[in-house]
């Protein structure tokens, strides 16, 4: 059974609100913390979230962006905030699982440190190749970086992010290999593919939409499960020959380790109301997010999932910040 599959059933069975209300509500508004600035995707999420999420809870739900040592500043602050339902972390599988492989010194140990609350979302990108490129499918792709290793430049949005991730788990998927070239984020990415500067980058949907409309661009392949909302003609690369394949970004609530069972119930089953409105889910889908609404169990599966994965791949890989 897929994850997704998996959370839907878990999200069906959760418990409604009236089943935690015996449970006393903290009072005042909570402060959802964000690990990333303003403007990107998991802020987009949070903000999206919070305004359906803070009238399920009866409570005014307040965005802190806390930014920066790529994301676990925010999950260093959440860490040592009062257990008490008030704080909550906002945070994608960059921070909690691939930065524990990749960073040194950080300041908490995630499974301790943390509590799981909802696995809120996730969203697939696309492996995108410059309009004057040969290549037209992932198969295509593939044979030319066989004939060429080496020689294809692929651009990423920085060392460990989820473009990063992807590109790693291609060339090892593929056999094949590119040059990475570092770009900082996605922004700097898509214009250097649109310009010829690289070959090929892993991007999101949004992102790609209009350049690949407007013939700058060819997608390839997505790096989901199933088809992209906002390009569904697209197919999955694991359609392509590469069955095991899949690089996604989830969305995903913690909380401090010591918070009651029973606030984290009722936070999680306030998630799931919210999750299921239809307004908010129509949202979402415009920028190619999957609702996925998987409980406490669902979360920390996907966490010990998502943690051994890149594990392997940032070993395998040798990649470092360094």
């Amino acid at each position: 059974m897929t994850l997704h599959r998996r959370a839907l059933l878990h999200a069906a069975a959760a418990l409604p609100l009236a089943a935690v209300a015996a449970h006393a509500a903290p009072s005042g508004p909570i402060r959802m913390v964000i690990p990333w600035a303003p403007g990107g995707s998991t802020d987009v999420v949070g903000r999206f979230f919070a305004e359906s999420w803070g009238r399920r809870l009866d409570q005014t739900v307040v965005i802190e962006n806390r930014s920066g040592a790529s994301g676990t500043i925010g999950h260093a602050y959440v860490a040592n905030a009062p257990a008490d339902g008030r704080t909550v972390l906002l945070a994608t599988n960059s921070t909690y699982a691939i930065a524990p492989s990749l960073l040194r010194g950080i300041p908490y140990v995630h499974e301790t440190a943390f509590a799981p609350v909802t696995l809120l979302a996730r969203s697939p990108l696309v492996l995108c190749v410059n309009a004057r490129a040969q290549a037209t499918d992932v198969a295509s792709l593939i044979a030319m970086a066989k004939a060429r290793p080496g020689g294809l430049n692929m651009g990423i949005g920085g060392i460990g992010a989820t473009s990063h991730m992807a590109s790693e788990l291609f060339m090892a998927h593929s056999g094949t290999q590119f040059t990475l070239v570092n770009y900082r984020g996605s922004g700097q990415t898509v214009q250097a593919i649109a310009a010829g500067e690289i070959d090929v980058a892993f991007l999101s949907a949004t992102t790609v939409r209009a350049l690949a409309e407007q013939g700058l661009l060819r997608v390839l392949g997505t790096t989901g499960t199933g088809r992209s909302v906002t390009l569904p003609a697209v197919p999955p690369i694991a359609e392509a020959g590469l069955p095991q394949f899949e690089a996604t970004t989830a969305y995903a609530l913690f909380v401090p380790a010591a918070t009651p069972p029973a606030e984290i119930a009722r936070l999680h089953a306030a998630a799931v109301e919210a999750l299921g409105e239809q307004g908010l889910r129509d949202k979402l889908a415009v920028e190619d997010i999957e609702v996925v609404a998987g409980g406490p169990d669902v979360l920390a599966a996907h966490v010990r999932e998502e943690t051994a994965k890149w594990a392997e791949v940032i070993r395998t890989r040798n990649i470092s910040l360094g």
